[in-house]
């Protein structure tokens, strides 16, 4: 590892990449460019919370005839949801008590995860799990981000795919 990525970009892309509860906020926005930014509020302007909820669901969880971009690491690397992928997060996570409602390899979690790893001692063991976590998201997210830049009509959450795209594979 060359180095620990910033955990205020990791979070803020975490919450970006999660269900749209509320509105983003803006430090979130613009941590991915002011150009991303001004499109989230033009968005905001011609539509709403619920229009932005359902882009998401649309995106990310239900669409016919198929949902386009499932954020999930084990869709993308084994074929299927709750894989072996998934089931070894799900034990990493345990072993630092972490805990979450969504799948372990769903996008979100991943980089929240991997934030809280940036923020912990250099332990070696934290090094290898921040190594593999790593290793994992680099694995599956190539794809699922050529889909959310294919797929999003909207533009919003393109630019969080690119943006996190520049993030996990810095030039």
């Amino acid at each position: 590892m060359t180095g620990p990525m910033d955990v205020t970009r990791l979070q803020a892309l975490s919450r970006l990449f999660g269900y749209p509860e509320r509105w983003p906020e803006a430090r979130d926005l613009e941590i991915i460019s002011p150009q991303a930014g001004r499109r989230w509020r033009l968005f905001l302007e011609t539509g709403d919370l619920a229009s932005l909820q359902a882009a998401y669901v649309s995106l990310f969880i239900n669409a016919l005839p198929e949902t386009p971009c499932p954020p999930y690491g084990s869709f993308y690397l084994e074929g299927t949801l709750m894989g072996t992928s998934t089931v070894r997060l799900n034990k990493l996570y345990h072993e630092y008590g972490f805990q979450t409602d969504e799948l372990a390899d769903h996008i979100a979690v991943e980089l929240e995860f991997l934030a809280l790893l940036t923020t912990l001692t250099s332990h070696k063991q934290v090094l290898d799990d921040y190594n593999f976590l790593l290793d994992h998201l680099r694995q599956w997210t190539p794809a699922f981000f050529d889909q959310v830049e294919k797929n999003d009509e909207t533009g919003v959450y393109r630019d969080v795919s690119r943006y996190a795209r520049s993030v996990i594979y810095p030039s």
